[in-house]
């Protein structure tokens, strides 16, 4: 047993002896040559955004007992890490001293560039130690990249309001960077108050957006009925959470249009002596520029002189009277005539019934609009012609046309014929009696 311990003990002594030794010969090594240990110090900006520049510092401390001379230190930019034009990335220490360590080390500095495309994460770089004995070590260092963070309004789905209406209005958020947005705040304004939101005020949160993904915001707007039509402008405002909790604002403005398209009433005002007269109102929301007033060639009616009339502008709310020669033009059917060419009606109906068979007048109405389109509206418009207007059309055998007169008419003649007749006769029977009388009463006496 005793001699256990015994072998124990010199087996612990001889160790000992070895680790003693050890250090020895590692203080004396370190005393007989250089020991350069090099450390990344730090970053500048730290994570360093993507499309950005960033400064790099190595900290290059000899920690051994003898100096070093002529060591090249060659930084290598690799993606996504770009060289810039200019830098030198080759830095030569002439002399560093023995133990030449912690506030008095030796301090490098590189600049390098980002690359727009990187993607948030930690990136390797870099640095080759050459010393004159031509011997290298190259060894890597991590980077934080943040990536590029950016919005953008890239679209909005409405150029033009109308006023007065309920108009949905789209605005499409739009990822364009490298890393996801977090809590965007997302708002809009037009100074005057003549665009507002209804239903909602005019901000809107969203949680995130991932890399080239969007978001489609969608508000219920009205443009003011009595706004002036004209280009309006929308100050548009985007925050969002950046890299490190940072807050990023984005300030832009767009342009609505509000104006636009209007429509019309017309009717029929009177007709006397051949001329009709119609009603023509502006009851859209929107000024009417240029308005003409047209009647296009159509079946039943005819137009005699112009069939157009320059009204010039009309605002919302007018309204203006044209008038026009038109006469109604009735045809009956081919088997409507005889060979001799005289006209025939259907049984029980009358000439009248048959020469109003269509009183719709289609009427054209051309304008330019408040954004200088122009535009053209059809109307139809019944006509209510006075019985002494009223004109008909009749087809002969021959296939010509001639005007005839109106049943009226040709009966009122027919009266007054009959009626000059009746009084001639009349005349002539009680003049016939006076001379009998007369006669008679001379041979008497």
């Amino acid at each position: 047993m005793k001699s256990g311990i015994l072998f124990g003990l010199s087996l612990f002594m001889v160790i000992v002896a070895l680790v003693s030794f050890s250090s020895v010969r590692a203080d004396i090594s370190d005393s007989a040559t250089s020991v350069l240990n090099v450390s990344l110090v730090n970053q500048n900006p730290d994570p360093a955004p993507a499309g950005e520049m960033v400064e790099l510092r190595f900290m290059v401390e000899n920690v051994g007992g003898k100096e070093s001379n002529n060591v090249v230190f060659e930084l290598i930019p690799q993606y996504p890490f770009v060289a810039i034009p200019g830098e030198d990335y080759v830095k030569t220490i002439n002399t560093i001293s023995a133990y030449q360590q912690g506030t008095d080390a030796i301090i490098l500095k590189f600049r390098v560039r980002v690359d727009k495309d990187a993607v948030k994460g930690t990136n390797e770089i870099s640095l080759k130690r050459t010393d004159p004995s031509g011997i290298s070590i190259t060894n890597k260092y991590d980077i934080e990249v943040s990536g590029n963070e950016f919005a953008q309004i890239i679209y909005i789905d409405k150029a033009k309001l109308e006023p007065g209406n309920e108009t949905p209005l789209r605005f499409t958020i739009t990822n364009v960077g490298n890393s996801p947005l977090h809590n965007l705040v997302f708002s809009w304004n037009e100074k005057n108050g003549v665009i507002l939101p209804v239903y909602s005020d005019d901000t809107k949160y969203i949680k995130n957006i991932d890399v080239g993904k969007s978001v489609v915001l969608e508000y219920i707007v009205v443009a003011d009925v009595n706004a002036n039509p004209g280009l309006y402008q929308l100050d548009l405002n985007l925050k969002y959470e950046a890299q490190g909790g940072t807050s990023q604002e984005m300030i832009t403005k767009a342009g609505i249009f509000i104006g636009g398209e209007t429509d019309f009433d017309v009717t029929f005002s009177e007709s006397s002596g051949g001329q009709t007269s119609i009603s023509v109102a502006n009851i859209g929301n929107n000024p009417a520029l240029s308005v003409t007033v047209r009647i296009p060639n159509q079946g039943g009616f005819r137009v005699t002189g112009s069939t157009s009339s320059i009204v010039g502008n009309l605002d919302k709310g007018d309204y203006t009277i044209v008038s026009f020669q038109i006469s109604q033009v009735t045809s009956s059917a081919a088997g409507a005539f005889n060979p001799a060419g005289s006209r025939q009606f259907p049984r029980n109906q009358s000439f009248q019934e048959n020469a109003s068979q269509s009183n719709d007048l289609q009427v054209q109405i051309e304008y330019t609009d408040t954004t200088g389109a122009r535009h053209t509206l059809q109307k139809s418009v019944p006509i209510q012609f006075r019985s002494s207007d009223a004109t008909t059309s009749v087809q002969t055998g021959n296939g010509t046309l001639r005007q005839g007169q109106n049943s009226s008419t040709l009966i009122y003649q027919i009266i007054i014929v009959l009626s000059v007749a009746i009084i001639a006769v009349v005349c002539y029977k009680k003049r016939k009696f006076l001379r009998n009388k007369l006669g008679r009463h001379s041979r008497k006496n």
